[in-house]
């Protein structure tokens, strides 16, 4: 049975100039006894999605001024 796992995510984002940032996101997930695996799999897939859709926005932005 699995009690616990981690899914990650990265995206590289070209900056220019030979430059670049590599986000990276990591999420971990303990699976109380009972609870339906795979739901837990496809909502942590979900948040990790927008947390690295949210990271990679903000760092895209930053700089443009």
């Amino acid at each position: 049975m699995i009690s616990r796992f981690v899914i990650r995510a990265a995206h590289v984002l070209n900056r220019g100039n030979y430059e670049s940032l590599r986000i990276e996101c990591e999420l971990e997930v303990i699976v109380p006894e009972g609870d339906d695996y795979q739901v837990l799999v496809d909502k942590a897939q979900t948040e990790l999605r927008k947390l690295l859709e949210e990271t990679y926005r903000r760092q895209s932005n930053s700089g443009k001024g």
